[in-house]
């Protein structure tokens, strides 16, 4: 599945024109601000609506709604942002560059996401009251560092969904080392070599 433009957009995922708006505000913001800091790959850009836009909107399907969610290393928003604004879930976007979370800021400001919360810190700095049923990240490091890094914010029903390109299948290998879980792998919908990884159940042995 190919997503050129925002009416391929529109036409997958049906979502609002109202989204649709806010999502072309956002690539607004993107555009002026990558002018200044790279928040993404140039080329990239040119692809906006299928490598960003879309992958990030695809983990909905397996999120559902009314959930907390917490985006570890959200860079440019991706995934968290975009489920923030295609959804009305909770999402807390986590990252430690203090350029990227001063665009986040200004994307959660621009496009009033009361829905979205913004921690500039490093995760192992971070504390919640309550634990997260849904913790993502896209594009961060390897599924074993994930699951180190985000344990401490899960329970025992938390979903674990990682999107992944072509090591996929070595990082799980390597995770089942020193961890136990259930795996589900999906196909990406933007990508041949893409995988969605929805871990549950996740202990350490």
């Amino acid at each position: 599945m190919f997503c050129k433009t925002e009416h391929d957009f529109k036409k997958i995922t049906n979502v609002s024109y109202g989204t649709i708006k806010k999502l072309n505000k956002y690539l607004t913001l993107l555009n002026k601000w990558q002018l200044k800091f790279n928040l993404v790959s140039h080329k990239s850009l040119n692809n906006i609506w299928n490598r960003h836009f879309l992958d990030s909107f695809q983990i909905l399907k397996y999120i559902g709604k009314n959930k907390k969610i917490l985006d570890f290393g959200s860079g440019a928003g991706f995934p968290g942002m975009i489920c923030g604004i295609c959804s009305s879930n909770d999402v807390c976007l986590v990252d430690s560059n203090k350029k990227k979370i001063l665009f986040l800021n200004e994307i959660k400001k621009k496009l009033n996401l009361n829905n979205v919360f913004i921690y500039h810190a490093r995760i192992e700095n971070l504390s919640f009251k309550n634990k997260f049923e849904v913790i993502c990240a896209r594009a961060v490091t390897s599924v074993e560092n994930l699951m180190d890094f985000t344990i401490a914010f899960s329970n025992a029903s938390t979903k674990f969904i990682f999107l992944k390109g072509k090591s996929a299948h070595k990082e799980i290998s390597l995770s089942q080392k020193n961890w136990f879980f259930n795996l589900k792998c999906e196909k990406s919908i933007t990508s041949n070599e893409g995988k969605i990884l929805i871990f549950k159940n996740l202990k350490k042995k």
